[in-house]
């Protein structure tokens, strides 16, 4: 620890507190008034003048970018204080790295003097406690790490029983008066959800629904919620990053969608996308803006990922959808003219001079026209006769699984029941530590395998459901199309699987009802 010259008698001392959630978790008062109270008595029995009061209310001791802290270490740059106190060394901080950084370096680069009172710490004094300040700092820092896994144990349980955690709803929605972990419709912004849902099923791209959107002057979700931007450039605009925000959120159709993102540590406030695999879905939770049948099309339509240009206002309509059937890779789009458009090989464009494919190019209003040829053709020889027949099957068949789904829903509580019993009875002592362990390792092992055959006849009737829904869908979609002349991106999505192109422009239609 570097000692400083005590030539210095006349101490302007700012006092810092600090309080957070991680302390509330501690069992010991640390509230601002009592650091306060406790430190204005310490520099007062000093005799030292209070330069100023600094304290930090709810900010958690590994973050320095707190905002009195920073204000304390501006006024010691002016030379207003040179002497800073806390409580105790958590206080100034719980990030071993940066306490040290202060304590070895800032403080004594500004012949500032630093005393943490009740750790017996003080930067003007040669004594035993300046040494264990790296310590004390690396048990902070543990202490810290250690609540932050508990916190983040507690809100994960919360995310699985269906409770809202976050401090701002999803665009949409708003936090219930009566229960603030539950979600309600806010109608307004309700509104431009359903209209960004329906835009994008008419056809249009995200690019061209966020420019609508800043045309017509309606708020961002930032801005409706009156929060700070996120956005570096063009503040207030909608951009195609939020639009695809909202039409991959499922919370939209009621099923309350948590745990999309998280903090790359406990001290790191940057945060990471996860996959789709962790995100934490419980259904039913609040009201649908959606309906599921119109958010499943929207993930249908994104998956096909074709060429569009970004300032393009709305999509081909056979755009995701076209292949090269020699290579595999998808068809882009060229204009040629004002009317114009051919579809090329992204793989002859992109490697021409590899050889590694042909352009296999050819107009895109004539696949357009085979595909819808392609298609009456297809739909004429449906045998809806026989598709009811398979519907009714299948309805019998989720049934029977849902009752299998009861039964095996009721043996998991019972054997919830008689493990609780055991360990009634162990300490009741009427039977062994030994025994319980033996008996309820063996249920332990029963509840995991019906826990297993529960989760594999869930996804199967959700499988299930989702197959008959997409049937309707397509029979549904199939009626409307047959009687109408032109067609639009949505019927497309929904009815063709993909398009082939070979060379000498031969063309392989796949469609979506093989039923």
């Amino acid at each position: 620890m570097i000692l400083y010259d005590n030539s210095c008698k006349i101490f302007n001392v700012g006092m810092y507190l600090r309080l957070s959630r991680e302390d509330d978790l501690s069992g010991v008062s640390e509230s601002i008034q009592n650091q306060k109270d406790f430190l204005t008595r310490y520099v007062t029995q000093n005799g030292w003048n209070l330069a100023g009061v600094y304290a930090d209310d709810g900010y958690s001791g590994t973050n320095f970018e707190r905002p009195e802290f920073q204000r304390l270490l501006a006024d010691i740059e002016a030379g207003r204080v040179n002497c800073v106190v806390t409580k105790d060394l958590s206080r100034l901080g719980r990030d071993y790295i940066l306490t040290g950084h202060y304590l070895e370096k800032y403080f004594p680069e500004k012949r500032v003097r630093y005393i943490a009172v009740n750790d017996g710490i003080d930067t003007f004094e040669d004594n035993s406690n300046n040494d264990m300040s790296p310590f004390r700092s690396v048990i902070n820092d543990m202490y810290a790490k250690d609540i932050s896994k508990k916190v983040r144990t507690a809100l994960h349980t919360k995310k699985l029983n269906g409770s809202f955690i976050g401090s701002v709803p999803p665009y949409g929605y708003q936090k219930s008066p009566e229960n603030k972990h539950r979600l309600i419709v806010e109608p307004e912004t309700a509104k431009v959800v359903k209209k960004i849902y329906e835009m994008f099923i008419q056809g249009s791209t995200k690019f061209g629904i966020a420019n609508q959107l800043s045309a017509e002057g309606i708020p961002t979700p930032s801005a409706s919620k009156q929060l700070t931007a996120t956005q570096k450039r063009h503040k207030g605009v909608w951009n195609e990053a939020t639009i695809d925000r909202i039409l991959k959120n499922p919370t939209y159709i009621g099923n309350l969608t948590q745990n999309r993102a998280r903090k790359i540590n406990y001290k790191v406030q940057s945060r990471v996308n996860l996959p789709r695999d962790e995100w934490i879905i419980v259904e039913n939770t609040h009201e649908p803006i959606i309906s599921a049948e119109a958010f499943n099309l929207v993930q249908q339509i994104i998956s096909q990922k074709g060429y569009v240009k970004k300032d393009s206002q709305t999509g081909h309509l056979l755009s995701g959808l076209v292949k090269c059937g020699d290579c595999g890779g998808p068809m882009t789009f060229v204009k040629d003219g004002p009317t114009r458009t051919y579809l090329a090989c992204s793989t002859w464009r992109k490697h021409a001079k590899l050889g590694l494919c042909t352009s296999h190019c050819i107009r895109e209003d004539y696949v357009l026209e085979q595909v819808i040829q392609a298609l009456r053709q297809a739909s004429a020889s449906l045998n809806r006769d026989k598709i009811a027949q398979k519907a009714v099957c299948n309805t019998s068949q989720t049934a029977q699984s849902e009752t299998d789904t009861d039964e095996l829903a009721a043996g998991l509580e019972q054997i919830k029941h008689v493990i609780a019993s055991l360990y009634i009875d162990k300490v009741k002592g009427i039977i062994t530590e030994n025994d319980f362990l033996d008996m309820s390792a063996q249920f332990n092992t029963e509840r995991d395998k019906l826990s297993k055959q529960l989760k594999q006849i869930q996804d199967a009737v959700q499988h299930k459901r989702e197959i008959q829904s997409n049937r309707d869908m397509i029979l549904s979609v199939l009626e409307q199309f047959l009687t109408f002349e032109q067609i639009d991106r949505t019927t497309l999505a929904i009815l063709v699987e993909k398009v082939e192109i070979f060379n000498q422009k031969q063309i392989k239609i796949h469609v979506n009802f093989h039923i």
